[in-house]
C-alpha cells in the first residue's frame, strides 16, 4: 500500500474487501450447513422441519455466545499487529483455544442436561420428541465448533482467510455428504432422521478443526510457556460483552421461535423456512464485519484515525448495498426457496412467503448492525454495543412481540413486525457509536 495515498471511504473499499471475500464466503458456508440441515429435514415432513427449528434455534444460544467470546482472538491480535506487537501472537492464539475449549466443554454438558425441559416450552409432544436427540449432539458440536473459531480468528487476523475458507468449504460438503448418508439411511446405514443431522455437523467441525490446526502457516503456540491471568483479562475484557452483545442479538431470535410454536406448529415451521433463509444471508455481513473489525484493530494499534473512519464507513456502506440485493433477490426467489424446503402449495408456505417479505425489508438494516457490531468491538467499545442491544430486543422489541402477535392478534407476521423495529433501532443507534467513537477515540 501506498502510504503517500489519501486515506479515503474509495480506497479503503479494495483493501477489506480483499481480506473481507474469502472471510464473507467462509462464513456463507458456516450458515449453509444450517440451512442444509434445514432443507433436508424439510423432506422428512412438518414435524421433523418444526423440530429442526426448536433444537437448532435454542441450541445456538449458548454457541453463539461462545463466538462473540472467542472473537477477542482476532480484535487483539489485530490490534498488536498494527502496533508492531508481533511477539504476543503465540500467547493470543494458546489462551484464545484455551478459552474456547473451557467454556464450550461447560456450555455443551449445560446444553446437555437442559433437553429435559424441552417438554414444557409449549412445542407438541411429537416435535419435542423428534428434536432431542438432535439437540443434544449439537450440544456437544459446540467443542469442535467453538476451537475453530478461535483458530479461524487468529489466522485470519494474521491475513490468511483464504486457508480457513479451504477448511470450511471442506466441511460443508462432508456435511451434506454426511446428513445424506445418516438423515436418510443410505448405503446401508440405518435411517436416524433428524439426529443424522447432529452427527453429521459434529463430525464435520472436527474435521474443519483438526485440518486448519494442522496446515502450516498457523505460527508457533508455545504450551509450555504456560497460562497467565492478564492475558485472559484482556481477552475477556472484549470477549466477554462480545459474547453478551451475540447471546441478545441472536436469543431473541431463538426465542421468538417459541412463540410461533404457541401459535401453531404451521407457524412455527413458516417461522423456521423464513428465517433460516435470512440467516444465512445474515453471515455475508458477519464475514464482510469480521474483515472490517480486524483492518479497524489494526488502524486502532497504529493510532490511525483517518483510516479508521474510512476503513469503518466503507465496511458499513457495503454491508448495506450487499443485504439490499440479498432482500430483493429473497422476493424474487420465493417460490424456487419453498419448493427447496419442500413445503411448496402448503399452508407452512403461505405464511413463510409473507415472513420472507418482513426479512427483505429489514435486511439492509442487519446489514448495517452487524458490520457495526465488529467496528465497535475493535475500537474498544464492546460493552456499549452490548448494553444497547440488550435494551432494544430484550426490553422493547420481545415485548412488542408478544403484543402484536396476541392481542392484537397478527400471529407470526406481529413477531416478525417487532423483529424489524428492533433490527431497524440497533442498526441507528450503533452507526451513530461508530461516528462517536471515531470522532474522539480512546487510545
Amino acid at each position: 500500500m501506498d502510504l503517500n495515498m489519501p486515506v479515503t471511504i474509495r480506497s479503503e473499499i479494495a483493501p477489506t474487501l480483499k481480506l473481507a471475500v474469502p472471510i464473507m464466503l467462509g462464513m456463507l458456508g458456516y450458515g449453509l450447513m444450517f440451512v442444509i440441515d434445514v432443507t433436508m429435514a424439510g423432506h422428512l415432513g412438518e414435524t421433523a422441519l418444526a423440530a429442526s427449528a426448536l433444537a437448532a434455534n435454542l441450541n445456538y444460544i449458548p454457541y453463539v455466545f461462545g463466538i462473540g467470546v472467542v472473537g477477542a482472538v482476532a480484535v487483539y491480535q489485530s490490534q498488536d499487529n498494527g502496533a508492531g506487537v508481533e511477539e504476543s501472537s503465540p500467547a493470543i492464539l494458546r489462551h484464545g483455544m484455551t478459552l474456547a475449549l473451557g467454556y464450550s466443554l461447560v456450555a455443551a454438558a449445560l446444553t446437555h442436561f437442559s433437553a429435559q425441559f424441552l417438554t414444557h416450552l409449549g412445542s407438541s409432544p411429537e416435535v419435542v420428541a423428534t428434536a432431542h436427540d438432535f439437540y443434544v449432539i449439537m450440544a456437544w458440536a459446540m467443542v469442535p465448533g467453538l476451537l475453530f473459531h478461535a483458530l479461524r480468528g487468529h489466522r485470519d487476523s494474521q491475513h490468511q482467510p483464504w486457508i480457513s475458507l479451504v477448511w470450511l468449504s471442506v466441511g460443508l460438503l462432508a456435511n451434506i455428504f454426511l446428513n445424506w448418508l445418516w438423515m436418510y439411511g443410505n448405503w446401508g446405514f440405518p435411517r436416524l432422521g433428524l439426529a443424522g443431522a447432529g452427527w453429521a455437523t459434529l463430525v464435520s467441525r472436527f474435521i474443519m478443526l483438526i485440518g486448519l490446526w494442522f496446515t502450516p502457516g498457523r505460527g508457533a503456540v508455545n504450551w509450555v510457556e504456560g497460562l497467565q491471568k492478564k492475558v485472559f483479562a484482556r481477552l475477556l475484557k472484549t470477549g466477554w460483552p462480545a459474547g453478551l452483545h451475540s447471546l441478545s442479538e441472536v436469543g431473541i431470535f431463538a426465542v421468538v421461535p417459541i412463540f410461533a410454536g404457541w401459535i401453531s406448529p404451521t407457524a412455527q415451521a413458516a417461522h423456521q423456512v423464513a428465517i433460516s433463509t435470512a440467516s444465512a444471508a445474515f453471515m455475508l455481513p458477519l464475514g464482510l464485519g469480521i474483515a472490517a473489525g480486524i483492518r479497524i484493530g489494526e488502524a486502532y494499534g497504529a493510532k490511525d484515525v483517518q483510516r479508521m473512519r474510512a476503513v469503518g464507513w466503507g465496511a458499513l456502506m457495503m454491508g448495506c448495498i450487499i443485504m439490499s440485493i440479498y432482500g430483493l433477490a429473497m422476493i424474487l426467489m420465493r417460490p424456487l426457496l419453498l419448493q427447496t424446503y419442500g413445503v411448496a402449495g402448503t399452508e407452512t408456505a403461505t405464511l413463510a412467503s409473507t415472513l420472507l417479505i418482513f426479512a427483505a425489508v429489514w435486511a439492509p438494516f442487519d446489514g448495517v448492525q452487524v458490520v457495526a457490531a465488529y467496528l465497535l468491538r475493535s475500537v474498544n467499545c464492546a460493552a456499549w454495543a452490548s448494553w444497547s442491544v440488550f435494551i432494544v430486543y430484550w426490553i422493547i422489541t420481545l415485548p412488542l412481540a408478544l403484543l402484536l402477535a396476541f392481542p392484537v392478534g397478527l400471529g407470526a407476521a406481529g413477531i416478525w413486525i417487532a423483529l424489524a423495529a428492533g433490527l431497524i433501532l440497533v442498526a441507528l443507534a450503533m452507526t451513530w457509536k461508530f461516528r462517536r467513537a471515531t470522532t474522539r477515540p480512546d487510545f
